[in-house]
């Protein structure tokens, strides 16, 4: 029943393995501060039948003074043995969740597609809030009653053996009551949090997409879906605590029963003169010390089910392996020069959907490729597979004749910068953001790629210039400053090649021609791979390979394919109608696409 919670727990126990010293002098500390709590029933019994009895108070009032003097010594010890077990708990929670992060970091961008962020938000934040709970039950609350059922059991032996034989028939009644509950716990704690992880994920994709609900007004059908969603958590939930309340009761009975046996028992062993009052009182006050941690261990099932059920949920997302990985003595190359070959390169994302095919470009270095063709075509892939975001299926790619996969990733991904069509940027302020592609960096050197991404204007103008705050992903700026920002931060990376993925179709015409002119700064002298969305971009390189199909279908400069009939002629020709159509009255639209890659 235990076998594969056990695993888990091992899996656990390499982060409690640096702290397992100090956490044994605080078991220490626990057990002498349970048998300070179980010398008072003792003394109780000494001022019953020995200090009461006679009419000498001295020795009444030594042993009060004993009582006093023993509440402050285990008051010390009670302070003490806590801190040294809550200290190495949260610095264990700490480690488990810098582990987890840096885990996740790790992780290819497949694994991102596959798995829904708000699942990962509930992995790092609930569940390991649930193992705090299960390390503090299990650490502290096991161990410190443990240690009192133990030292209570051998101290009602040793007063009463007869009395004490009702201990064998209740420890094991106690031990089958946890069992079932704690079995019964675990089932429905699985099925709510799991159940939460999708509301999670549910809740932060409405979220993101506010936007699109309110565009559509479609606020009364998410609070619907929400609603629906949310239902079966209550009915969860009320299970869950009225199984937990349940068990308190069966528990509760069980102790009423025991002490109202004692007391029946006792009391006839009293008038028999086989036990004196001051026995039977001191094993009365055992018996219910006795039931208090046995109560509290039964009460634990519903923290360590869900506990175990974090552990179950975080140990899937440790075993997640990165599709990734830096080889063994990896080549770390700087500066590069920016020569790129792509050689027979084959890729696809799953083994019977290829995207890319044969695909072999050579590019020397400060020249500027473009990608173009229709949506689905390979364009953005070819920039995932050159940043490694994934890996190709076949062929393989050089950066300065060296395949990226001999490279080490802090290289590569040093050498290699990219501009998105939609860039994203960090909560925080403007130097923050542009401080992000090199953070070794001094305040010049961020005024000077602002200006160089032309974005030195519009910053200065800001009441608190660049200490603006951004906001969530930029938005408190319009999308052209968003982009420029983004340009600053790549200008301040200073890659050897450079990406631009679609960097101003999501602009408009002014926007554009001002991110326009800081891709040109940002590109001279550089290796540029422009995924291609607009003809101005694309008739300023000095290649251009037109992709179908994931295959090459032409290549070569604007001029030379224009010449040729083939399908960059066919995109220029509705890139040209869309254009005079564009002068139309009737025509609102100013965008002008050489076909877009949207999947990738």
């Amino acid at each position: 029943m235990f076998t594969q919670e056990t695993r888990r727990f091992k899996e656990l126990y390499r982060f409690i393995k640096p702290y397992q010293t100090i956490l044994g002098v605080a078991a220490v500390f626990h057990s002498v501060c349970t048998v300070l709590a179980l010398l008072m029933p003792l003394m109780l019994k000494v001022v019953i039948d020995k200090a009461l009895s006679g009419t000498d108070l001295s020795l009444l009032y030594v042993l009060l003074a004993g009582m006093l003097l023993l509440c402050w010594t285990r008051a010390f010890f009670y302070y003490t043995c806590n801190y040294l077990t809550y200290y190495p708990i949260h610095r264990i929670l700490l480690d488990l969740r810098v582990k987890l992060f840096k885990h996740l970091q790790s992780l290819s961008l497949r694994f991102y597609q596959e798995y829904r962020t708000g699942k990962l938000i509930s992995n790092i934040l609930t569940d390991v809030a649930a193992l705090q709970a299960m390390f503090s039950t299990v650490i502290v609350g096991i161990a410190s009653n443990m240690f009192a059922i133990i030292f209570t059991v051998i101290i009602l032996v040793v007063l009463s053996p007869t009395l004490s034989l009702i201990c064998l028939v209740v420890l094991p009644l106690v031990y089958l009551v946890f069992s079932h509950f704690r079995k019964v716990l675990r089932i429905l704690s699985m099925r709510l949090r799991e159940h939460m992880s999708e509301v999670s994920a549910n809740l932060a994709e409405v979220i993101n997409g506010v936007k699109v609900v309110k565009s559509f007004g479609k606020e009364r059908f998410e609070n619907r879906n929400f609603m629906e969603r949310m239902k079966p958590t209550f009915d969860m939930s009320l299970s869950l605590s009225m199984r937990g309340f349940m068990q308190s009761i069966v528990m509760d009975q069980i102790s009423n029963y025991t002490l109202i046996s004692v007391l029946g028992f006792g009391g006839y062993l009293v008038s028999q003169g086989k036990m004196t009052l001051g026995e039977l009182v001191a094993f009365y006050t055992y018996m219910n010390m006795l039931f208090g941690p046995l109560m509290m261990l039964t009460n634990f099932a519903p923290t360590i089910s869900e506990g175990a059920v974090s552990a179950e949920r975080l140990s899937m997302l440790m075993s997640s392996v990165p599709e990734i990985k830096e080889r063994e003595h990896a080549i770390h190359l700087y500066p590069a020069k920016g020569q790129v070959n792509f050689e027979s390169v084959s890729f696809g994302y799953a083994p019977d959907r290829m995207v890319l095919h044969d695909f072999t470009l050579a590019v020397e270095p400060g020249l500027k490729i473009a990608l173009v063709g229709p949506s689905g075509s390979g364009k953005s892939t070819i920039a995932s597979l050159l940043m490694r975001f994934f890996d190709v299926t076949s062929g393989r790619i050089l950066l300065d004749g060296i395949d990226i996969r001999d490279l080490a990733l802090d290289s590569l991904h040093h050498n290699i910068g990219i501009v998105l069509q939609e860039s994203f940027l960090f909560s925080g302020t403007i130097e923050e953001n542009i401080r992000y592609g090199k953070q070794e960096t001094t305040f010049e050197e961020i005024i000077a790629a602002a200006k160089m991404a032309n974005a030195y204007d519009f910053i200065r103008e800001l009441p608190l210039g660049f200490k603006s705050e951004v906001g969530e992903n930029g938005v408190s700026l319009s999308g052209g400053q968003k982009q420029r920002i983004a340009i600053a931060r790549t200008v301040l990376h200073n890659p050897a090649v450079l990406i631009l993925d679609e960097a101003t179709s999501a602009l408009d015409t002014v926007s554009e021609s001002v991110v326009q002119q800081a891709l040109d700064k940002l590109m001279a002298n550089r290796t540029t791979i422009i995924i291609a969305h607009r003809l101005s971009t694309v008739r300023n390189a000095d290649l251009i390979i037109v992709l179908k199909d994931g295959r090459i279908a032409q290549r070569g400069r604007h001029e030379e394919l224009l010449d040729q009939d083939g399908p960059y002629r066919q995109l220029y020709a509705m890139q040209l109608k869309s254009s005079n159509e564009q002068n139309s009255p009737n025509y609102a639209n100013s965008h002008v696409d050489l076909g877009e890659d949207p999947e990738e």
